[in-house]
This record gives structure tokens, sequence and C-alpha cells, in this order.
């Protein structure tokens, strides 16, 4: 019993004393790893049912709230972490793979390439501006968050009621901007603020959602020039 406690409180200590370099890495790791898994769901996905997207819209929510929940939670094991963010990305795959099936087989498989292509340059590019500018943007999460509350429902809203081409651009433009700036501040705030090992988890999947969806909107907009 004591050497359990006292291997705990060494694990700990470590993951306090890790560099953030170490820390970096190790999310950058776990952020492709969840891409991968992504991949795999998405392949499994174009052969599941429509009726299955609801829920498992659903569970995405799930996980994403049990994330932040273990995230918040100081008593929770951090280790938790990781199986929701693979669980997370594997489910968002599942969904993501039908929405691709549908560009290709209306012909716009060139917009999946260059959608996928501009949104893995433009995340190297807007992830060294985050992490090289000298200013902390912590308050721009605020304005974020509002925007991103925004998005949320107007792209709800739009599920029920037609919109218009132009409308649907314009949404699809700012899903885009929104999303290249998420990934301005993430880089931004992994460099101002403290984190530890015990982060990786959260960080990867903040990292894995801005690429997700700065993806799919970008697909939106290419689709819609086709």
């Amino acid at each position: 019993m004591m050497e359990e406690m006292n291997r705990t409180v060494r694990q700990a200590t470590a993951n306090q004393a890790a560099p953030k370099e170490v820390v970096m890495q190790r999310t950058l790791n776990w952020f492709v790893i969840s891409l991968l898994i992504a991949s795999i769901g998405a392949g499994i996905g174009n052969q599941l049912s429509p009726e299955l997207y609801f829920p498992l819209l659903l569970t995405e929510i799930i996980l994403l709230v049990a994330a932040f929940i273990v995230r918040a939670n100081k008593s929770a094991p951090k280790v938790l972490g990781y199986p929701i963010l693979i669980a997370f990305a594997f489910v968002s795959g599942l969904t993501i793979g039908p929405v691709l099936t549908h560009y290709f087989a209306i012909g716009a498989g060139n917009a999946v390439l260059m959608a996928f292509a501009t949104t893995t340059v433009s995340f190297i590019a807007f992830a060294v501006i985050g992490a090289k500018v000298k200013k902390d943007l912590q308050a721009m999460g605020k304005i974020l968050l509002i925007a991103l509350i925004v998005l949320v429902v107007v792209t709800l809203f739009g599920m029920f009621i037609p919109l218009t081409s132009g409308t649907s651009t314009i949404i699809s433009g700012a899903g885009a901007l929104l999303f290249s700036l998420y990934i301005v501040y993430d880089f931004n705030q992994m460099m101002k603020r403290t984190i530890t090992l015990d982060d990786v988890p959260i960080l990867a999947l903040n990292l894995y959602l801005d690429f997700v969806n700065l993806f799919l909107y970008l697909l939106r907009l290419f689709a819609g020039r086709d």
C-alpha cells in the first residue's frame, strides 16, 4: 500500500516536472494518433446505416463532456483521458466517413483532397504563428467561445430550415476562420500556460477538433465551388 502511494507521488511529481517540450511533443504525437484512428473510423463508417448518425453524434457529445469532466476533476485519474480521446476520434471518424463518401459520389473528390491539403498546410502555419507570437492571447478565448456558440446555433438552425447557397458559403467561411483562430489560440496557450503530462489528452483533443472542423468547413467551401 505504501509502495503504491509512493509510486503515485513519484508519477505526479514526474508529470509536474516534465519539460514543456516533452509535453508538447507527446501532445502532437497523440494528435496524430487521433487522426489515424479517425481515419480507421471513417473507413468503417462508410458501411454503417444512416440511422446511426444521430446516436453517434450524441455519443461524441457524451465523450466530449466526459473528457472535460476528467480534466476538471482533480481526483479523477488523468489516464482516463487517453481512452476517451481514442473513442472520440473513432466515433467522429464513423460520422465523417459517410460525408466523405457523399462528396466522392457527387464527383467532388478533388474538393476533398484540396480541403485536406489546405487544412494540413494551414494547421502547420497557424500552429507556428500561435507558438511564436509573444502576446498572451488568453483574452481571445472568450470571444472565440461566443463565436463558436453562435456558429453552432446557426448550424442547428440550418438543419431544419434550408439556407441559400450564399448563406451556406458565409457560414462555411466563418467556420473555417473560427477554427483557424482556434489553432493559433490553442498553440499560444500551450506556450504561455503551465502544462503537464496530465494535460496531454485534452490538449490533443483540442487540436484534433481544430483540425477536423477546419477540414470540414473548408470542404464545404471547396465543394460549393465545384
